[in-house]
């Protein structure tokens, strides 16, 4: 099976349209089972979106034209590939548009739910943090996208403890997004993951440097690094095969601000 989670930045992307048939390319070459989008938006004025395939809409936003989600959507349906699509709209990005996540699998979903991550819900902050999940067989995978370690507002440790509490600990689980967080700096965030989590990464036999982020991005703008801050976890010891960034101009075109992370087990 693979896994790919990406921080598409959508439609604030210049070239979107290129991008989105790049990265609809990528899909049909590689036809990853599990695909974890965030930062995904639509305009917030729109009218509601007309869609070919399966979709579940999560929350009271309904996908709109436009969507970024509902583009890779249709353009796979038109492709051959039947996917289905789970849409979490949730907060207001850049004035002009909704922003969510989303879930794109081609397997039979057997559940679907949402977790609140930050102590608040305000459409109009973009602190506002959820993750959502799906079940596949006994496993149920996660989209997420945290918040910084020292964010004053909705520090890391508040929204991962959150995590912990509505999550079960005998359930297989995944979790697939943007951290926020480098691996490269050992910090109480990466380690505090670890005490519950494995880092497909390390536990890939075939991987490349897993930097997701060169230099500096938004959110990032006093950090010039390279950064690993896009992961794929398990709360289990399972044999990867290999975790391999795509979309970083070498495996792939650059489509957003982040590189993407696909996982084989």
């Amino acid at each position: 099976m693979k896994l790919l989670t990406l921080n598409t930045h959508s439609l604030m992307e210049k070239d979107y349209e290129r991008k989105l048939d790049a990265f609809v390319d990528a899909i049909v070459k590689n036809k990853p089972e599990i695909i974890a989008l965030q930062e995904v938006m639509q305009p917030k004025n729109a009218n509601e979106a007309h869609f070919r395939g399966e979709m579940y809409t999560i929350g009271k936003i309904p996908a709109k034209e436009g969507n970024h989600a509902v583009n890779v959507l249709n353009k796979l349906k038109e492709k051959g590939l039947d996917y289905k699509l789970v849409w979490h709209g949730f907060k207001e990005a850049y004035n002009d548009y909704d922003e969510g996540l989303c879930i794109l699998t081609n397997q039979e979903i057997l559940g679907v739910k949402e977790l609140m991550l930050t102590k608040f819900e305000d459409y109009n902050s973009f602190k506002t943090r959820k993750a959502i999940a799906i079940k596949i067989n006994d496993e149920w995978f996660y989209c997420v996208h945290f918040g910084w370690w020292d964010d004053e507002k909705s520090p890391f440790s508040d929204e991962w403890k959150s995590l912990l509490i509505k999550t079960k600990r005998n359930e297989k689980t995944w979790l697939l997004g943007d951290f926020n967080i480098d691996a490269k700096e050992q910090n109480e965030a990466y380690n505090l993951i670890k005490n519950d989590f494995y880092d497909t990464y390390l536990l890939a036999k075939d991987k490349d440097d897993g930097i997701s982020v060169k230099g500096k991005i938004d959110g990032w703008e006093k950090n010039s690094k390279d950064k690993r801050i896009d992961y794929i976890f398990t709360n289990r010891n399972v044999p990867i095969i290999s975790s391999k960034i795509i979309f970083n101009g070498e495996n792939g075109e650059i489509i957003s601000d982040h590189y993407g992370v696909m996982v084989t087990f």
